[in-house]
């Protein structure tokens, strides 16, 4: 082949610009062509459109997981300099919440992401039309959520049998015990109903509260003890043949639990957030919680801790195994967001992001819920593994009863049943009367 010129290979040369997106913006490659073949010269980033993406989630305030999600999100803002995130997250702990997601979305002010329940407090955004079902989106984004195992995207179809909300870690429900205590005081683990009452009967004889009970908020006590009386089946009455008796039994036993001094003084008025210092700071024995709780404890105090289901009252309706579990909550697009073509990409690659295995496994990590990912969790603590090994043992996984009953009926039981139940103001079949007419609506 003929030798030419260096001047001549240049004028030789062909510009091509290639245009290549990645990930939230656009770069233009420049390569010019010589005899030798084609070679990049140039590359310039073009600036990509400045883009807001609100998100709201419970993870803030204590939520264990707060801080591997504010994480996740500043990494990401990070890798993307053209996208905004606008966290709008916190605690889930008391009605704030609800109430914050219900009035934005009444209002056409709702985020593009949410964190939500799902079941009764997601319907009436399922039945509107403001989010949207995941089997659409997959029609055209197949990958968001793909490190969800099959199973859990399954257990997440709501009533109309479409998937909505894409879980990261699963819950359960139990006894938590503090070891140490029981062993100090000659107790076995209150692992049937005879041994619960004689540890409330030990431990309130000498000083030490036997149950961190928030009478004032009592959606963990209310759960357990319905299950407890009313089993798998009766736990799950949504009261379409009138109040089922077992659910008497079950706010009698925690009038009667009250009156033993199971539970601390100040029970009627505790919130939350105060019965789980009471067994933090370890002047407490157990503790009905979740999983979450884990992590807000010291690592010193989980070694001294396990997890046992709910003993089930001398009726035995209950299986010995059978707890409250399962996903309850998940990451949402609104439709609003959804249709807007200039954030779309956006949205769906910040879901992916935040539901991928790794991500997962991180927040399992933190808040000691079951990943619903098949991922392997490290650094479990001794208590979360006892979880898990309950999780796999328990013949039954129901959900929690706010999940059925609409909020308005559930909360009508938290704040104007238990603890008035407990201090002799009200009675089982007054309260629970009037939830029933709420839930049906009469």
């Amino acid at each position: 082949m003929k030798k030419v010129s260096k001047t001549f290979a240049v004028l030789l040369a062909v510009m091509v610009a290639m245009t290549a997106f990645a990930g939230c913006g656009s770069k233009t490659q420049e390569s010019v062509r010589t005899e030798e073949g084609t070679k990049t010269t140039t590359e310039t980033a073009e600036p990509a459109e400045p883009v807001t993406i609100r998100i709201a989630t419970m993870f803030g305030g204590t939520d264990p997981a707060t801080e591997v999600y504010k994480k996740a999100i500043e990494d990401y803002m990070a890798a993307n300099p053209n996208v905004k995130i606008v966290d709008e997250s916190m605690t889930s702990i008391g009605d704030e919440y609800r109430t914050k997601i219900k009035t934005d979305y009444a209002a056409g002010n709702e985020p593009e992401i949410i964190f939500f329940y799902t079941a009764a407090d997601a319907k009436p955004l399922i039945e509107n039309g403001k989010v949207m079902a995941y089997d659409e989106i997959w029609k055209t984004y197949p990958e968001v959520g793909k490190d969800i195992t099959d199973g859990i995207k399954e257990s997440m179809r709501e009533f109309d049998g479409k998937i909505y909300a894409l879980p990261v870690t699963g819950f359960y429900e139990g006894l938590f015990v503090n070891k140490e205590i029981f062993e100090a005081n000659g107790l076995e683990l209150p692992t049937d109903w005879a041994k619960l009452e004689k540890a409330v009967e030990v431990l309130s004889t000498k000083g030490i509260v036997p149950i961190a009970g928030p009478l004032g908020q009592s959606h963990y006590l209310i759960e357990h003890f319905v299950l407890s009386a009313a089993g798998e089946e009766g736990h799950k009455d949504v009261f379409a043949n009138g109040v089922n008796p077992d659910w008497y039994t079950a706010f009698n036993n925690i009038k009667a639990f009250y009156e033993k001094k199971a539970f601390s003084e100040d029970a009627i008025n505790m919130d939350i957030e105060g019965s789980q210092m009471l067994f933090k700071n370890e002047k407490a024995a157990m503790i009905l919680e979740g999983s979450w709780f884990i992590g807000g404890c010291d690592p010193a105090l989980q070694e001294k801790m396990t997890v046992i289901p709910m003993p089930s009252f001398t009726n035995g309706k209950k299986d010995p195994t059978s707890i409250v579990a399962g996903f309850s909550s998940g990451y949402y697009i609104s439709t609003k967001g959804y249709n807007d073509e200039s954030k779309r990409d956006i949205i769906i690659d910040l879901v992916s992001y935040l539901t991928t295995a790794d991500m997962i496994a991180k927040m399992a990590e933190a808040n000691g819920g079951t990943p619903a990912a098949s991922v392997k969790v490290p650094g479990l603590s001794s208590v979360a593994s006892a979880g898990h090994a309950m999780v796999a043992a328990a013949k039954a996984l129901n959900m929690p009863i706010d999940s059925r009953l609409t909020p308005e009926a559930f909360n009508y039981i938290v704040k104007q049943g238990t603890p008035y139940i407990a201090a002799g103001k009200s009675t089982p079949e007054a309260v629970l009367e009037e939830v029933r007419k709420i839930h049906l609506g009469e």
